[in-house]
């Protein structure tokens, strides 16, 4: 369930509806200024359905969601499900009023993470976190990009949320670690 649908499930009853605006009320919205190209994962300011935070969202190799698992601790959110655990559910700071809404699942031969915050320093922290997604061929093997066209399905909802934000973070340097035929298939998607 992405963050968004939670969001809606849990807008749809006043007590919980309550809840969520209580965690991320507008007056605990930080006015950060963000760099104009950041590295992946990005994170971008979030103000909807009254919800105020900033949100990162991302795929993730199971590498990088522990070391995201670390920097969340660090920052002070130290009750965090299990690495592989499907979880969707808010996640209070242990010493002061911020919040974390974090939604996590298992896809792509990685981890799907979607987190809205309201703190601080954990945004700026992770607006320093740098990671990667699994690569193509591993979340796909099955797949030969020459054979792609138009893309549908998974593979688009991977290519558009995750690969293409990744991809476009990396310098032309860093994309030549990359076959050329995915390559190809990055820079026409």
């Amino acid at each position: 369930m992405s963050v968004l649908a939670w969001f809606k499930q849990r807008l749809q009853r006043p007590e919980q509806q309550a809840e969520l605006h209580t965690a991320f009320p507008q007056a605990l919205m930080p006015n950060l200024s963000l760099p104009d190209r950041q590295v992946y994962p990005p994170v971008l300011p979030m103000a909807k359905a009254n919800i105020f935070g900033y949100q990162m969202h991302c795929l993730l190799t199971y590498e990088g969601k522990e070391a995201l698992d670390r920097l969340l601790r660090e920052s002070g959110f130290k009750i965090l499900p299990a690495l592989t655990e499907h979880f969707s559910g808010l996640i209070e700071h242990s010493t002061n009023e911020t919040s974390l809404i974090l939604s996590q699942y298992i896809d792509f031969y990685g981890v799907c993470i979607n987190l809205v915050t309201n703190d601080n320093a954990l945004i700026m922290a992770l607006v320093n976190f740098k990671s990667t997604p699994p690569n193509p061929w591993e979340s796909f093997p099955d797949i030969d990009p020459d054979t792609l066209g138009s893309l549908q399905g998974n593979i688009d909802f991977w290519c558009n949320y995750f690969w293409r934000p990744y991809w476009l973070s990396l310098s032309d340097t860093e994309r030549l670690q990359y076959p050329e035929n995915w390559r190809e298939f990055s820079d026409y998607h």
